[in-house]
């Protein structure tokens, strides 16, 4: 029997998902800041969940553990890249900067594809990249000080690992559940930080009394967003709630506003209408029928 999509619970699974992402990101700001290190927050964010699925949920956890092999290793070992640098970025950036580079990940993710899948790449698709990666040139802003902002090319970075995170995570056996693979990463990631602490003691600061609510918040809504996007893909079409993704600019926009007192600037304004421009693009020739039925 064939499930009729829900994309109005899927599209809200997607706000509230992109939500949590942000305060996830602006916690690591908040941290980064001041002075803690990419390190400690990365335990909080992976080791400290695992302990609660190991408490709760001992017999899958001990699946996802046994099903540890090559692929699943590369994968943690590029969400860790994801991780570390993300933080790092975040030291540098406003907040909306960093979200709006970041955004240009569905266009690596679709040239990835192509790359490595054979993936069929049209000339709308190439179009769109252009032009996200001139909406990415203009967010740089070569006209300020007659250079660009290269601390910017950090979110790039993240792009291209979290595109090869996933197109690893297509390649992985089918008989290891979407659970595993997610209980999983959290377990390597956990332990790589938490053996870089026992080694590298000083790379952790005991948390202040304000800093607290922050570090909490990291593993919170690390779980909320990721049970949030699992379930909006199972449930909803994709090319139904690709778009609200970007919903994240706009909630970028406002916490960097309400914690930082950062304002986007005209470039980045601009920049990312260039970005999203690209992203709505290669939704529609992903799915062409969808919208043209919708037209009619």
């Amino acid at each position: 029997m064939i499930t009729k999509p829900n994309n109005v619970l899927g599209a809200s699974l997607v706000l509230l998902a992109t939500f949590s992402l942000t305060m996830k990101d602006s916690a690591d700001k908040y941290l980064v800041m001041h002075g803690y290190h990419p390190v400690q927050m990365v335990f909080f964010r992976f080791a400290i969940p695992f302990l609660f699925m190991l408490i709760f949920m001992p017999k899958q956890t001990k699946m996802a553990i046994l099903a540890t092999n090559k692929k699943l290793l590369i994968r943690s070992t590029l969400f860790l890249v994801c991780a570390i640098t993300s933080v790092i970025s975040l030291n540098y950036m406003p907040l909306n900067v960093y979200i709006i580079i970041v955004q240009m990940g569905g266009i690596a993710f679709m040239l990835g594809g192509a790359i490595f899948f054979n993936e069929r790449l049209t000339p709308l698709k190439v179009f769109a990249t252009i032009l996200g990666f001139i909406g990415v040139v203009v967010v740089m802003n070569p006209s300020d000080g007659g250079s660009l902002h290269l601390i910017y090319l950090l979110p790039l970075l993240i792009v291209f690992a979290n595109t090869g995170y996933n197109l690893i995570t297509k390649t992985i056996d089918p008989a290891i559940s979407f659970l595993s693979i997610f209980i999983n990463s959290f377990f390597i990631l956990g332990m790589v930080s938490t053996i870089a602490l026992l080694v590298q003691p000083e790379m952790w600061i005991t948390p202040t009394r304000e800093s607290i609510p922050y570090f909490i918040t990291i593993p919170m809504v690390t779980i909320i967003s990721q049970l949030c996007l699992i379930k909006a893909m199972k449930i909803a079409d994709a090319s139904h709630v690709a778009p609200f993704f970007y919903f994240q600019i706009f909630f970028a926009c406002l916490f960097g506003y309400w914690l930082f007192d950062e304002l986007p600037t005209m470039y980045s304004l601009i920049g990312s209408a260039f970005i999203v421009a690209a992203g709505l693009i290669i939704t529609y020739a992903n799915y062409p029928k969808f919208w043209k039925k919708k037209s009619n």
